[in-house]
């Protein structure tokens, strides 16, 4: 059974524990397996993006991390950044493309999902099920924050991942070509709780 622990700096309550290890997942995932130019040191990946006001949702079968994602407020501005889509769309973040979005957004409404990343111990056909725990927490906690709509920047084909699995979402930029492939942004406003779940066999998913 999967279980899902909310990871906030800043509360005492939360999980905290998992947060070295939502880190250490994300560079196996996005460095070792990805082969992604991305910052590592200890064993772990971060980036400017990781401070107190983002969070971590951590996704736990059988005692052991098996994925993860982090949120952060679109109007969250921290030592000249933003946060990564708005960073990349103003040409600030170099492995990134520029105008990716159709309209900037800062708003205490909206949030960023980002870092998604899903162990490689998780079987093929397991890996629909960690998904939706991870973006169905998200959407809870954003909900409790007074948020409703969610922003991610992945593979346009993602799409169909997320619909199939009941999740409305839909292009808010164009559709970029980039080292790595193909990547746009894709938005989540939540009008109406997401249907029940289909199995998509997605093998892999990784938001940047």
């Amino acid at each position: 059974m999967i279980s899902t622990h909310l990871v906030d700096l800043t509360n005492p309550k939360s999980r905290a524990d998992l947060y070295t290890a939502c880190l250490r997942l994300r560079r196996d995932v996005f460095i070792s397996s990805m082969g992604w130019n991305l910052h590592e040191s200890f064993g772990c990946e971060f980036d400017q993006y990781d401070i107190p006001a983002s969070i971590h949702i951590a996704a736990v079968a059988d005692g052991k991390l098996v994925g993860c994602i982090r949120l952060l407020r679109t109007d969250s501005e921290h030592s000249g950044t933003t946060y990564m889509i708005l960073d990349a769309h103003r040409g600030n973040i170099p492995n990134l493309p520029a105008n990716i979005m159709y309209k900037e957004l800062a708003s205490s409404n909206v949030w960023e999902a980002s870092r998604l990343a899903i162990s490689s111990s998780v079987d093929r056909a397991e890996r629909n099920a960690v998904l939706i725990a991870l973006v169905s927490a998200a959407r809870e906690h954003v909900l409790s924050k007074g948020g409703d709509t969610m922003l991610g920047l992945m593979n346009p084909v993602f799409i169909r991942v997320f619909r199939r699995a009941g999740f409305e979402v839909v292009r808010f930029g164009p559709v970029t070509d980039q080292r790595d492939g193909r990547i746009c942004v894709l938005r989540w406003d939540f009008e109406k709780r997401p249907t029940h779940a289909q199995d998509t066999g997605a093998a892999a998913l990784a938001l940047q």
